[in-house]
């Protein structure tokens, strides 16, 4: 599944845990959210591996937050989901391994270092509080 409609479908189910003051199963939730069950369990074992939701087994079990939404960033969150280079990486294979192509790669690597820093910086001003107005 694609990083991007990872953290799609991770921050649904977020909102889902933050909605709910129960426990979710991860069943409700991909219904709710039209995800497929296996893919989303993946998701909430990295967002539970992160600190995010935390799960209880069994047959009352189910998934909650471990924080207030307001206190769980976006940027939290899709470091914990990222597992894929970012799609602007792929302007690397564009250049060569000649002189022009070595300064144009130089200069497409500050690009993306600036792209992620800003990315990391705008869903870092955001929680899953901001996603329930």
């Amino acid at each position: 599944m694609a990083q991007i409609k990872r953290f799609g479908f991770g921050l649904q189910a977020l909102i889902v845990l933050a909605l709910s003051s129960e426990q979710r199963s991860s069943a409700e939730m991909a219904e709710e959210i039209r995800c497929e069950p296996t893919a989303l369990r993946k998701i909430l074992a990295q967002l539970a591996e992160a600190g995010i939701v935390e799960v209880k087994q069994g047959r009352a079990g189910g998934y909650q937050l471990t924080r207030k939404p307001g206190e769980i960033t976006l940027s939290e969150i899709y470091n914990a989901l990222h597992e894929e280079e970012p799609l602007w990486n792929q302007m690397l294979d564009t250049t060569g391994n000649h002189l022009f192509g070595k300064k144009v790669n130089e200069s497409f690597q500050k690009l993306m270092t600036d792209i992620i820093v800003q990315v990391d910086h705008v869903l870092g001003t955001y929680t899953i509080a901001d996603l329930l107005e």
